[in-house]
């Protein structure tokens, strides 16, 4: 398909030059019509036609004969009270006049770029340094500026300005990446598994003793935590000391989420970026009255990814979600998945296909409610998962040197790589900092010469595209420069790769001057499809000058659309085409709608890209 498209927009390129060639000038035209008031003489409204050429090439002609073009087809020429042409000599002319329009606007574009130099939107910079690092959740985007908008899209140069706050944010978050990106111990963070209850949060505790949650055990109310009823459970602290909290029990919510009450897990909080298996069993039952009766049907628990703030005190934290999933009627279910987490993020629970629930303010609290409930036996965080050691990005910038301990004592005119310490910042956790002896960095013995070879491999990933010698030797002296100033190896590479990533060659989308290449195409394949950079097989195809060959092209179309990556595209385009990013900008009135809630929300949006998601892949 995509083989006859481009042959049919060649066939439509070569169209107007062969119209217009069959069609003779409109001279007649003109000298009958409208050289009596556009003449060397008249010249109204500052137009001679006797003297204006058909050189269709001259940029200022063009205009000219644009609005000549318009002017005739709106009938405004020649005006009112004149003799009007036979209506076939107009279309004559006009025709002529369009045709040849075209055939020099394409032939202006042959030798010309069609796109203007434009940075990355932050969303295609975020997707770009996960993709080039293999940081597949690193948070970068909501900390650079937002990006402007032309004729409702970002993607545009005229929106993409940059000044001295982007560029402060750039080396920030180049900063940010390099530091998650250098391993800093010789072996990979402890791998642990953690079982946390929802009671372990002090605003489940509070809802507990209000009778919007209760404690359950066999799927039954839990004896040593029965449901309040006409009193509310009032000391938290003596329940705390026998345990009740934390006895494997059961937490049953009546309500989802709203201002005063967001749940999560609070003994723990990430302090390791990584991926993570999360597993955690879900199931519904009735409530009547005290009593667990059949469920109404499967429920849906929402879980999400909450960043702490601070010391994680306090309520309002942002969050963005991982995934619904069922909870059956009356048996547990256990569902399972990967996905990554950055430091002092924790994971959030909603009840979300349940009703508000009040019954703290309900006489009889739970014992007097009847309605839907959801239980969470336990969530389970296992982590961080690691397949190789140094991790992918550490690779990606010193290849295979060998991490050894930094000894002071040894060379004492070398300063130390920084390195902040890292501590459990969040109250209430119970994951801690794995104990790592000295510190421990990159290794070289030919500092210059490791360097020119790293940064042959790195640059052109980064840039994407091959690097001239003088440009990568360029960088080489930055490594030298703070070599010499008495900076480590690490420490002077990174520099380098620093100043890389706030480099207008990575920063930009840089094309040929002149014809488009196929490194240039392999760009706007990826940047369209996916977001991101070019993968390895693009870059392969560029390489070679194979990627621009129709069937070649046409078979990297369907891989980039097949590819999970393409719903960066989806998700994108939706967001600015159909402004679904601002779908929560409104709150609906409660009154008019009160069905209406987050779950309904982002099902509506989920509908909508699953559609579009259909009508790519069919």
């Amino acid at each position: 398909m995509i083989r006859y498209l481009l042959l049919l927009m060649a066939l439509a390129g070569l169209l107007p030059a062969v119209v217009a060639a069959q069609e003779p000038e409109p001279k007649q035209f003109l000298a009958q019509h409208c050289y009596e008031c556009h003449n060397t003489d008249t010249q109204e409204g500052g137009l001679n036609l006797t003297a204006l050429p058909v050189k269709l090439s001259n940029a200022g002609n063009f205009a000219r004969w644009v609005k000549i073009h318009d002017r005739i087809k709106s009938g405004e020429m020649p005006p009112k009270g004149q003799m009007r042409p036979a209506l076939d000599e107009t279309n004559a002319a006009i025709n002529w006049l369009k045709q040849s329009l075209l055939a020099a606007e394409q032939a202006s574009g042959e030798n010309e770029p069609r796109t203007s130099l434009r940075r990355m939107t932050r969303t295609e910079y975020e997707n770009t340094i996960r993709d080039l690092f293999d940081l597949q959740g690193i948070a970068l985007r909501n900390d650079l500026p937002a990006d402007g908008s032309a004729h409702g899209f970002d993607k545009n140069s005229d929106a993409l300005d940059i000044s001295h706050v982007n560029m402060a944010k750039y080396i920030a978050a180049a900063d940010h990446t390099l530091n998650m990106a250098i391993a800093t111990q010789p072996e990979p963070p402890i791998r642990r598994t953690q079982r946390i209850s929802l009671a372990s949060q002090y605003i489940i505790r509070v809802v507990l003793s209000g009778g919007d949650c209760v404690m359950l055990k066999d799927k039954q109310p839990d004896p040593r935590f029965p449901p309040p009823g006409d009193h509310a459970h009032l000391n938290m602290g003596a329940h705390g000391a026998i345990e009740s909290y934390s006895n494997e029990s059961t937490v049953g919510v009546f309500r989802h989420e709203d201002e005063s009450f967001n749940p999560y897990y609070q003994e723990f909080a990430t302090l390791y970026p990584g991926r993570y298996r999360i597993r955690a069993s879900f199931w519904s039952f009735g409530w009547d009255k005290g009593k667990v009766v059949p469920a109404r049907g499967i429920e849906a628990a929402r879980l999400s990814a909450v960043q702490l703030t601070r010391n994680g005190r306090g309520g309002g934290h942002p969050s963005y979600v991982l995934g619904y999933f069922d909870a059956p009627p009356n048996t547990e279910k256990v569902h399972e998945f990967v996905t990554w987490l950055n430091k002092k993020e924790t994971i959030g629970f909603n009840a979300s296909s349940l009703a508000p629930a009040v019954n703290y303010s309900r006489k009889g609290r739970s014992l007097a409610f009847t309605g839907p409930g959801l239980a969470n036996d336990w969530l389970e965080v296992e982590g961080p998962l690691h397949d190789v050691w140094p991790p992918r990005s550490h690779q990606m910038l010193f290849g295979d040197l060998p991490l050894v301990e930094f000894k002071q004592d040894e060379q004492p005119n070398v300063r130390r790589p920084d390195r902040p310490p890292l501590r459990q910042e969040i109250i209430g956790t119970l994951n801690r900092v794995d104990a790592v002896a000295g510190i421990w960095t990159v290794k070289s013995e030919q500092p210059l010469v490791e360097a020119d070879r790293l940064l042959a491999d790195f640059l052109p990933k980064a840039f994407r595209r091959p690097v001239p010698d003088d440009v990568r030797g360029s960088y080489v002296a930055l490594v030298k420069e703070r070599l010499d100033a008495g900076d480590c190896f690490e420490t002077a590479m990174r520099r380098a790769f620093q100043a890389a990533l706030c480099a207008p060659d990575f920063l930009y989308h840089v094309e040929a001057l002149e014809q488009l290449d196929d490194y240039s195409l392999a760009c706007r394949l990826s940047y369209l499809f996916w977001n991101s950079m070019p993968d390895a097989r693009l870059n392969e195809l560029a390489a070679s000058n194979r990627l621009s060959q129709p069937d070649v092209l046409k078979t990297e179309v369907e891989r980039l659309l097949g590819d999970p990556k393409s719903q960066r595209f989806i998700d994108d385009f939706l967001d600015q085409w159909l402004q679904l990013r601002k779908i929560a900008a409104n709150d609906p009135d409660r009154k008019l709608y009160p069905e209406f809630s987050p779950y309904l929300q982002d099902s509506m949006v989920a509908e909508t890209r699953a559609y579009f998601r259909e009508l790519i892949d069919q």
